[in-house]
This record gives C-alpha cells, structure tokens and sequence, in this order.
C-alpha cells in the first residue's frame, strides 16, 4: 500500500495545481471518476464531488482541497502554471527541487485516489470533496455545491502528522492593510536593502518563526531611522512566514553599514518615494501588527506587503480557538493609528471539539486496536 501511495502521490504532483489554477488536476480527477465509473460533479469553481458505491451501510465523506502553497527558491524557473513538481527521494525523505513538496494536499489526494482505485476495500458510501483555492481566498469551500453532499460526517485529510487525529480547529480572520500615500521626488542617496533567507514556513504549522519575519524584522532596522520609503515588497501568501522583503529607500544614514549574511544593500538610481511621515506610518503598521503567538489561544502572521505606486498592502491572518478573542484581536488591529484603511477579505468559523461526536468514539476504538497489535 505505501507504494501505491507513493505512486499516486507522483501522480498528483506531476500535475500543475496552483491556488486559482486548478483546472487541470481537477481535469485530473474527472478522468479518475470516468475512467471508474464513478459519479461527479463538478462546479464552475473546479470544486469536484466524486462518490462511490461501498459494501458497509452508510455515508461518509472525505475532504482534500486540489491547490497547494507555491514557493520556490529565488533562482528556479519553476513554473507553477505549466509545471508539475519534480519529486526527489532520499532514502525515507520525499522532497522538490526548487520548490515546495505540495504535501499540502498531495498526501491527502494521493490518498483519495488510491481508495477511488481499489475495488478490494471494505468500506461505506464515500463522497470525495475537493476544494479550490484553499490556500489563498478558500473561495472554493465558501461556493461549494453542498447540494451533492449527502453524508453527516467527514474526515478532512489536510494535517502534516499521520499519527494523530483533530478534532477542533481555530478560526481564521484575514485582513488587508491599505495605506495610500504622497509621492514625492527625492534627491537623497537611494538604496536597496533586501532581507532573505530568513525561516519560512506554513503559519499554521510553524507560527513561532513568524515572530522575526523577514518583514517584520526589516521595519525593525528602519525604526527610528530617517529613511523614505520608495516601495516595500516582500512574503508570498498571508499563509506563509516570510523569508524575504526588500525596500528602496533614500537616506543619508550610513545603510552599508547594516550589511550581513542576510542583510544585502546596494546603491540604486533615485526614484521618487513617499513622504517621510507616510514612511513612518509604514514602518510602525508593519511593527505593531505583531506575529507568532499572541496568546495560547491565538497567534497572526504578517505574510505579505507589496506596493503599487502610492499604495501600500500588508496582508494579515489572524488564528484563534476563542472566538471572543478572535473578534477582540481583529478590532483591535483595525484600529492602529497609522492611517491604514482595513478590509476583511474573509473570516473562516472556528471548528469546535464535540465530546459526544459519534466518529470520534470510532477513532478511540481504532486507536486501542491498532495500540494492542503493534505490542
């Protein structure tokens, strides 16, 4: 079985599946459905429901979402929209060149379509449920077609650890940041100072690392500096710590100095830039929307800012298992004081632990089996 699975696993990485790119890996799955007689439906959203027949009485489903985290190292010519992942293996170790593995989901798909593919299971009705842009807008889970869902339990295959099972989740809460400026010509030195290579990783998984993002810890050397900013860009997704961020910026203060393994400065042609207290503004938004664990209950992380003429955009997620803390920290981070206008791109519900959940009495019970044969 861990062949097939690693089998299939390939399969499902050698076809591209970026966030908002999904078509062909759902083309992928339709030809599965076909090719096995197997129901589906698929929506304009390239959201798939796939079911199939079992020999046990009733329903269950399971859920994977199709897109996975697109980062690759900064001299690759990967290709997210035309490109599979090359997979390498060594010894035990399965990775990418270049690139993120996508493991997330592509153990959970790998897994999916092995059951699709094995007439020899004993198992209920399954409802599969592949879901867009998870890593993005989770536009694909909030216009799913709920209408073909039919079962009243699903398992969601989307966790990093094969040995533990979860049964709550924390809520989400994702923000954009938009500061509009004035621009102005600037005859002081200009440079560029860039930050990479710092740890990254899946916010979720790694929050703590967040807490020195490459952003964060770049507006931490321009505290308190007089600098004028030009443009800020750094981060890939609101999800993700980020591991790089560069500024162009005019200054008279000796920037060279601040050169390191991480740290790279070059002198740049002038370019206009914002103002000085617009650049302030900038730099104590990034400082005061802080990141990693804020709580034991709660954690943000800042994943993104970018520029776009006079405009400014820090992308922000907010976690919590505490509803009432969610919403507290949510307001208070729109009420910052740097001239920031705040838009709410989505907020995802917090998933609550149910003691009395029939399904998770089944996994205790699977559990002690599997616990008393391995001894």
């Amino acid at each position: 079985m861990r062949d097939v699975l690693l089998d299939n696993f390939l399969r499902v990485s050698s076809v591209p599946r970026s966030s908002g790119n999904e078509g062909k890996i759902a083309d992928f799955f339709v030809r599965v459905a076909e090719s096995n007689n197997l129901y589906y439906f698929r929506d304009k959203n390239n959201n798939l429901v796939i079911k199939k027949k079992g020999n046990l009485d009733g329903v269950i489903a399971l859920q994977a979402h199709l897109d996975m985290v697109t980062l690759k190292d900064q001299n690759s010519n990967h290709n997210f929209s035309d490109d599979g992942i090359d997979v390498l293996f060594d010894g035990d170790r399965v990775y990418a060149k270049d690139t993120t593995l996508g493991a997330d989901q592509g153990v959970g798909l790998a897994i999916m379509l092995t059951i699709m593919e094995n007439d020899t299971l004993i198992h209920p009705d399954i409802e599969f449920l592949f879901t867009t842009e998870e890593e993005t807008t989770f536009n694909g889970i909030i216009n799913f077609p709920y209408s073909e869902v039919k079962s009243k339990r699903i398992i969601n295959l989307d966790y990093h650890s094969d040995d533990r099972v979860i049964v709550a989740s924390d809520g989400d809460v994702y923000n954009e940041y938009l500061y509009h400026g004035t621009i102005i010509n600037n005859n002081l030195p200009s440079y560029k100072i860039e930050l990479i290579n710092y740890p990254s990783g899946n916010s979720g998984v790694e929050i703590e690392l967040s807490k020195k993002n490459a952003i964060y810890e770049l507006a931490k050397l321009l505290k308190d500096k007089e600098v004028f900013i030009s443009c800020i860009n750094g981060g890939t997704f609101e999800n993700d710590i980020a591991s790089s961020c560069s500024a162009i910026i005019h200054t008279d203060f000796d920037i060279e100095s601040l050169s390191s393994e991480n740290i790279i400065i070059e002198k740049v042609n002038n370019k206009p830039s914002f103002t000085l207290e617009d650049s302030k503004n900038i730099i104590n938004e990034i400082l005061e929307l802080k990141s990693g664990y804020l709580s034991n209950s709660s954690s943000a992380n800042l994943g993104k800012i970018c520029t776009s003429n006079d405009t400014v955009n820090i992308s922000y997620l907010i976690r919590s298992i505490d509803l009432d803390e969610l919403n507290t920290i949510n307001q208070d981070t729109k009420r910052l004081n740097n001239n920031f206008e705040v838009k709410e791109v989505y907020f995802d519900s917090i998933w609550r632990k149910r003691d009395s959940s029939v399904l998770l009495d089944k996994y205790k019970k699977i559990y002690m089996i599997y616990m008393e044969n391995i001894q």
